[in-house]
């Protein structure tokens, strides 16, 4: 089995790396969660379980449960408090 390192360097048919073309996306989300924070939109994320988060403008994040059919959502329990969420060190940009 290999690893993230072994295949970092190996060249896509763009002519871009692994690495490069993981980055480019990197920055691509980090614009998007930016843009609506912008509009005071908080943006869904998800973990390995399936748990679904939103990542708040204030940096804080709320584990939730979405009602697909109704658009609506319930804050299950605060997750990290503003500043400390996983994509909070966009704010600081």
């Amino acid at each position: 089995m290999c690893t993230y390192k072994d295949i970092e360097q190996v060249e896509l048919p763009n002519g871009k790396t692994v690495k490069e073309a993981n980055e480019a996306m990197r920055r691509e989300i980090d614009k998007i969660y930016l843009e609506a924070w912008k509009q005071g939109v908080s943006v869904p994320f998800f973990d390995n379980d399936g748990n679904i988060y939103l990542a708040n403008p204030d940096g804080s994040e709320d584990h939730v449960r979405l009602d697909r059919q109704t658009r609506t959502y319930q804050v299950i329990r605060r997750t990290a408090q503003p500043g400390e969420g996983r994509y909070s060190y966009l704010i600081a940009r």
